[in-house]
């Protein structure tokens, strides 16, 4: 019986940065084709802008739906695709899980969507046992990251991702770039005031760096989130690096391509 020609597509929003990229999707990619060598690992973003930015950098990287139809010609006929979204929002929604149902005929032996990092009630302790232990927080410091929230509807991961924090009584709060969705910066400052914080350690919830964290979370204008919270009168230091360069974050996307592929028969 012949084994089916397989690949593992890496669906990332995508980023510019070529060091964030290299340090976190790059990575990401790299460890999954080690996880998985019988799959062919291919990376693709579905952030247009990105691709187009990028092409006139000179690097070219595929859509999904590009890359879909790239595999079904060149002979694949078994394909996973695990997404690197944080969560089950717009993005995925509207570009992996609609290039997917387009793409599905096109593989004899199926095609498969493996789960964003927020998914199932388990996700959300599993991420803080990834993460937490890379941040060493300071007497009386809180640590604040910034997720990217919705621009068009709101998204439940971040308020979610809260509860549970609160629940494990951690000295965490959660907030989102987005200014139309929640939880945003000036429910974070309500929160690091009522519990009497002075100290703030901010970090990016967030796969890969870019301009988000470097000008949006941590730049010196006015509207970045470390000047409205030195503003508010904390003290403040940040973490640049985006949640793919910790080893153990992108341990997740093993577990989640796993799970995928023992759901679905491919992995025994």
């Amino acid at each position: 019986m012949s084994v089916p020609k397989q690949a593992l597509v890496f669906a990332s929003f995508g980023v510019s940065d070529a060091r964030a990229r290299q340090s976190s999707l790059d990575a990401a990619a790299e460890l999954l084709a080690e996880r998985f060598s019988a799959f062919d690992v291919v990376q693709c973003y579905t952030s247009n802008f990105i691709r187009k930015r990028l092409n006139g950098l000179g690097l070219s990287i595929s859509s999904l739906p590009e890359m879909l139809a790239r595999l079904a010609e060149q002979g694949y006929s078994r394909v996973l695709i695990q997404p690197s979204h944080l969560t089950p929002g717009e993005e995925f929604d509207g570009k992996v899980m609609a290039a997917a149902e387009e793409a599905k005929s096109w593989f004899s032996d199926g095609l498969i969507v493996g789960r964003p990092i927020f998914d199932s009630a388990a996700d959300y302790r599993a991420v803080l046992t990834a993460i937490l232990p890379e941040f060493s927080l300071g007497e009386n410091e809180q640590l604040v990251f910034l997720g990217h929230g919705s621009p068009h509807r709101h998204n439940p991961v971040y308020e979610r991702f809260q509860q549970v924090v609160d629940e494990c009584h951690l000295p965490v709060h959660i907030g989102v770039l987005e200014p139309s969705d929640t939880p945003n910066l000036p429910m974070v400052i309500r929160r690091l005031q009522q519990c009497g914080a002075q100290q703030v350690l901010l970090a990016p919830l967030l796969l890969a760096g870019g301009s988000h964290v470097t000008r949006d979370m941590a730049g010196e204008t006015e509207s970045s989130w470390k000047s409205q919270l030195i503003a508010a009168g904390f003290t403040v230091r940040t973490r640049l690096q985006g949640l793919g360069e910790y080893l153990s974050f992108r341990e997740l996307y093993v577990l989640k391509a796993q799970k995928a592929l023992e759901l679905s028969g491919w992995l025994k």
